[in-house]
């Protein structure tokens, strides 16, 4: 049973509520559930009845405070204290979850049961009266207005259940097919470790990622505060789960882990962890035999790949670099590889801190590139995969670059038009196209060529306004041989430059270097 704090007690507080006791012992009593026995708690009336009709007589509540039942005995107490109000010292009676409430001992009864009766109003402190009668069975239930006693159904009034659900300190969300109340993240299917605690008699179970477990909160304490029960281990029962989908087979460590400890779990029940805690001390305890596999295993988004490696490389959807890069890393190490989603991205940023040497070399040749990247992925590792298309951009430019003929002494059109070409053929479109117009003299043919390649590029209704009717028709008369040089192969690259320029009347427009 879990309880909130209690103001104290005075003087004049004690006269009001025997004064508001006087006339029904119906306040010190539970309302019954339908299936609820009575023939204890008729007996228990009566006894409460018999020192309500002594409420006059001062001896005889003095007698009966010392005698009988817990509960009757206190209400004598109680009831005696108008008749000579002379304040005992307050005692603070330290309750479950570390908290304190505070009564005067006015009678021979049970610290719980004078509670019980000085707080009354309080349906949590009756409560306290009748935590003998649920470990023999019955079954008690506090809502911030009245104490219900369903008998030895464990199953809650339904307006009990649902203030219950509702003052819970996390935002569920709610399975009605399957009784199943979920964090935001678990209901969206999130692979997260949780922390799940159970209602049997409500027929509901309460699951709670690591990422919404915060602060101080304690979701056992929150279900289990203002009932009584004969078993609450049994009744809300408590475990943990890592939460990783696992393909990996029978022989693989995810196949079957160990439940959360007994000694953890009856910490958490004692409110010596938090949810936050308990989640930290599970993973904790089943981390190392995770970590201490050889075998390698694959873990994605909360999917364990097992040692299929390619399932595992074909879920991040990374691109034809970054899975030859990740391949070469993984394939440098062993055991357990583990990002929280499954992105090529977030793969790279695992591998970098001890591979970074490995996955630059498998995309860069040249030492002092490789190096100038190294030194920037230090400075941002978390702009791993940026830098690494970056750099196969780079080394895919300079591969097909270099592939092309290479001239010395080139005409001022030809530089121009091999200029735009690289750009093209690098870097495509926009990229030509800002070579093109960025280099455009104010004069000469190769503002005929500049219109030719726009016209090619398809791009030439955007800077029509820049060229004359001539220049129009010159560019447009060269279209085509264009077009030639901007798809020829790298053997007819020089070949398509020898025909444009000839067509432009272009003549000696350059030297080829002979290749190297």
């Amino acid at each position: 049973m879990r309880m909130r704090y209690g103001s104290g007690v005075r003087k004049d507080d004690l006269i009001e509520r025997a004064r508001k006791l006087r006339d029904s012992v119906d306040p010190l009593l539970p309302r019954l559930g339908p299936d609820c026995p009575t023939d204890r708690f008729d007996r228990l009336r009566e006894d409460l009845e018999k020192v309500r009709e002594a409420r006059d007589d001062e001896s005889r509540l003095e007698r009966m405070s010392r005698w009988g039942d817990p509960l009757p005995r206190a209400y004598a107490g109680l009831m005696k204290f108008p008749h000579d109000p002379q304040m005992p010292s307050v005692v603070a009676f330290p309750v479950p979850g570390g908290e304190e409430v505070s009564f005067a001992p006015l009678s021979r009864a049970t610290r719980e049961a004078e509670v019980a009766v000085q707080h009354f109003e309080d349906p949590e402190r009756l409560l306290l009266a009748y935590q003998d009668w649920a470990r023999k069975g019955f079954c008690f239930f506090a809502s911030p207005t009245r104490l219900w006693c369903m008998g030895r159904s464990t199953e809650p009034p339904a307006e009990f259940r649902a203030g219950k659900i509702a003052s819970l300190p996390y935002r569920f969300l709610e399975d009605s097919a399957s009784g199943r109340f979920d964090c935001a993240h678990l209901s969206a299917r999130e692979p997260r470790p949780y922390l799940e605690v159970g209602w049997a008699g409500a027929h509901a179970t309460f699951r709670l990622c690591r990422k919404c477990a915060k602060g101080e909160r304690q979701l056992f304490e929150a279900l289990t505060q203002g009932i009584a029960v004969p078993d609450v281990e049994e009744e809300f029962p408590v475990r943990a789960a890592l939460n990783v989908t696992c393909h990996g087979g029978e022989t693989c460590v995810h196949a079957d882990l160990p439940e959360l400890s007994r000694g953890t779990r009856r910490a958490y029940e004692a409110g010596r962890l938090t949810d936050a805690q308990l989640i930290s001390t599970y993973l904790g305890e089943i981390r190392p035999r995770i970590e201490a596999t050889r075998t390698p295993t694959f873990v994605a988004g909360g999917v364990c790949y097992g040692s299929n490696l390619d399932a595992f490389l074909t879920t991040l959807t990374p691109t034809p670099i970054e899975r030859r890069a990740i391949e070469e890393a993984l394939g440098a190490s062993g055991g357990l590889f583990e990002i929280d989603e499954p992105t090529a991205s977030k793969a790279l940023e695992r591998l970098w801190p001890d591979h970074s040497e490995l996955i630059v070399h498998t995309i860069v040749s040249d030492p002092k590139e490789a190096q100038k990247y190294l030194d920037e992925g230090q400075r941002a590792p978390g702009r791993i995969a940026e830098l690494l298309k970056r750099a196969q951009r780079r080394s895919e430019e300079r591969e097909v670059l270099g592939a092309l003929p290479r001239y010395s002494r080139l005409t001022r059109e030809a530089a121009y038009v091999d200029a735009v070409a690289r750009a093209f053929r690098s870097q495509g479109v926009p990229s030509a196209e800002r070579a093109a117009v960025h280099a455009l003299p104010h004069e000469g043919k190769e503002r005929g060529l500049a219109y030719g390649i726009l016209l090619a590029l398809g791009r030439a209704p955007s800077h029509s306004w820049q060229f004359s009717t001539t220049e129009k028709e010159f560019g447009a008369s060269l279209e085509s041989q264009v077009r030639d040089v901007l798809s020829a192969s790298p053997e007819d690259y020089h070949a398509a430059l020898d025909r444009l320029f000839t067509t432009a009347g272009v003549a000696h427009w350059g030297e080829r270097e002979p290749p190297t």
